[in-house]
């Protein structure tokens, strides 16, 4: 059973957001607007397998969770322990299986945790205009890897990103992220989630290019 979200669990989030920004991308959780278009692109209830990138502490994950079979499994993967360990605490359901580990190592660390084979879906939060571009092609590979055919990557993005993001590594600049989707896959669809803050889009990608 999943406890409500709690105080502890949102200083957590915005403690590390701060203190690692170019690895959380935000020092607050996704908003009810956005979690419901990303659940919606998922297809969550005929998944019978997903990966969720990036889970923070669960307020994506609960969302996925009710509206997946009882026999389905939801797979976790956090980099940051802290934050990681609040989703352990906070989220209790027989079906996730929450991994602390890098989005780069997918299909081994799926198998670890006994997973063989293709997922349905790959829902991720992870901040792509701020991950160095080779850890950001790794993780893309690692997901063309494991994505079924016909399976969908829903991933989100800010709109200002386009135009303006700030690294802590790199400094300023801008991330396009409909052209980085393009490149890799055949389908990708755009969905605008206007009343987010800071307003968002969340893209429906089908059809992984090999590389």
């Amino acid at each position: 059973m999943s406890r409500p979200y709690d105080p502890r669990a949102f200083w957590t989030f915005f403690k590390q957001g701060f203190s690692k920004w170019d690895q959380t991308a935000s020092p607050l959780p996704s908003q009810r607007f956005l979690v419901r278009a990303m659940v919606d692109g998922a297809d969550a209830e005929r998944a019978r397998t997903i990966v969720e990138l990036g889970p923070g502490v669960g307020v994506m994950t609960k969302p996925l969770l009710a509206r997946m079979q009882r026999d389905a499994k939801l797979f976790t993967f956090e980099i940051d322990e802290p934050i990681h360990d609040e989703l352990v605490r906070t989220v209790r359901d027989p079906r996730l299986h929450a991994i602390l580990g890098s989005a780069e190592h997918l299909k081994t660390l799926l198998a670890e945790h006994g997973h063989e084979g293709p997922v349905d879906a790959v829902v991720s939060s992870l901040g792509m205009s701020l991950i160095p571009p080779e850890v950001r092609d790794r993780i893309m590979d690692a997901v063309a890897e494991v994505l079924a055919p016909g399976g969908v990557y829903v991933q989100f993005g800010y709109v200002h990103t386009r135009h303006f993001v700030y690294s802590t590594a790199r400094g300023f600049g801008g991330f396009d992220y409909h052209g980085f989707l393009k490149a890799r896959f055949d389908r990708v669809t755009r969905r605008a989630v206007p009343l987010n803050v800071p307003p968002a889009y969340v893209y429906q990608a089908r059809g992984p290019r090999a590389r």
